[in-house]
């Protein structure tokens, strides 16, 4: 029997932060990750909510044999290795080199996979088992894998089960899911990807606070771009606020972070842009020229996508102020109840931190309270002395304020110059 090149109680170790839930979400990641569309949750219960079966499987790529060492073989490196795998700018990739199939020691004593996956013009079948006592050992490198009219994907059943019922899946399972997949479900759209728990589709959707879809074009090379902006009503469990970029065929080129790093007015957004333009580009070579020939590959020095980088920023811009505002008006009544204002402050200083919120949060964002009375006390002397317009360079100084930004800044210090 093979041997998983680590002791049971050292992949026990490496692994002690997952729960059952978290382990069901790496049994869909490797799914996904073996390009399937679909992954499918099946359980029983009994009355007392015991689980009488428990399967997850995907109609995915399977595991091929001549790779099954690779695959439950895993080089377990450093924590902080492993957690940067996940760091990445594609979302293709997700799973960690195969240990999430291990995992199942959580929450169950035993795990057995039947897998099928092509070789040559023939499907072929085998089975794999690992149980939780003996973790580093598995079966099926022996095994000779037959030929089979399934088709190909693969199935693991979980049996002495621990740390789970029917209740607790039907309550908690598709909230645990939404918050884990909602966003790559909704990445995947255009391609059907879904995951099915007893026969019902996992409505992501549900967790959409707002959708808007609609269409820009650069004039002069007439290359169209489609955007999906979705906002959601619950952060992600594992994602951050991203821009993904689609081609034609609606798979994924790149992901990014979006201009927008604080969410601290819980603003949890995603914006999907899907265009040809994608089909061919070089997300991480060198800049080339704009007079490039049309054949090479497109690259971030386009006026093209230099368009789209200023659109998707005005998109953010208008569809981020509403939770600025609220932000804002709440940064101001803390400041007032928490006497963090100066002691003799200016009539419009409320004001002005409660604009400065708003147009800027960064400038407020991890600030104690030595520092929180230093920057009212400097902005109340400022109004004081009617030299509040010198606060746009101070301001510049501390955080960098692009042009729409400074814009409003001397906007508004321009307007309370007026007032006095």
């Amino acid at each position: 029997m093979p041997k998983i090149q680590i002791t049971a109680k050292g992949i026990k170790s490496a692994l002690k932060k997952y729960t059952p839930y978290l382990s069901i979400a790496e049994y869909i990641w490797n799914g996904f990750d073996a390009q399937a569309s679909e992954i499918k949750i099946d359980y029983v219960s009994d009355e007392l909510g015991n689980l009488e079966s428990f399967t997850i499987s995907d109609n995915g790529y399977g595991i091929d044999h001549a790779k099954l060492q690779e695959k439950f073989e895993p080089l377990f490196e450093s924590k902080k290795a492993l957690e940067n795998k996940l760091k990445k700018n594609q979302s293709a990739i997700h799973g960690k080199n195969g240990i999430g199939r291990l995992t199942f020691f959580c929450f169950a004593r035993n795990a057995d996979w039947k897998t099928v996956f092509k070789s040559g013009e023939e499907n072929l079948t085998y089975d794999i088992y690992a149980n939780a006592e003996n973790i580093n050992l598995y079966t099926g490198v022996s095994a000779v894998p037959r030929k089979t009219q399934l088709p190909i994907g693969t199935q693991v059943t979980f049996t002495g089960i621990h740390g789970l019922s029917g209740f607790s899946l039907q309550e908690k399972l598709v909230e645990f899911l939404l918050k884990e997949f909602a966003w790559f479900l909704a990445l995947n759209s255009g391609r059907n990807f879904s995951i099915i728990i007893n026969g019902a589709a996992l409505a992501w959707e549900s967790l959409i606070a707002e959708r808007e879809e609609s269409q820009i074009s650069h004039e002069k090379s007439q290359t169209i771009f489609k955007l999906t902006y979705l906002r959601w009503n619950e952060k992600s469990s594992n994602e951050a606020s991203r821009y993904y970029y689609l081609d034609e065929q609606y798979c994924e080129k790149w992901k990014e972070a979006t201009a927008i790093k604080n969410n601290s007015q819980q603003f949890y957004h995603s914006i999907f842009i899907q265009s040809s333009y994608f089909n061919s580009f070089a997300f991480k070579k060198s800049a080339l020229q704009e007079n490039q020939p049309p054949l090479l590959a497109g690259t971030r020095s386009d006026s093209q996508f230099r368009f789209l980088q200023k659109s998707l920023a005005n998109l953010l811009r208008i569809k981020r102020r509403p939770f600025l505002k609220a932000f804002a008006q709440e940064l101001a009544t803390e400041y007032t109840q928490k006497n963090i204002l100066a002691s003799d402050p200016h009539e419009k200083l409320t004001l002005t931190i409660q604009t400065l919120a708003e147009i800027q949060p960064r400038l407020f964002a991890s600030l104690n309270l030595e520092q929180k009375k230093f920057l009212t006390n400097t902005l109340n002397l400022l109004l004081q002395s009617n030299q509040i317009g010198q606060l746009t360079s101070l301001l510049h100084s501390i955080v960098e304020l692009n042009p729409e930004e400074k814009a409003e800044l001397e906007e508004l210090f321009n307007h309370n110059a007026k007032l006095d």
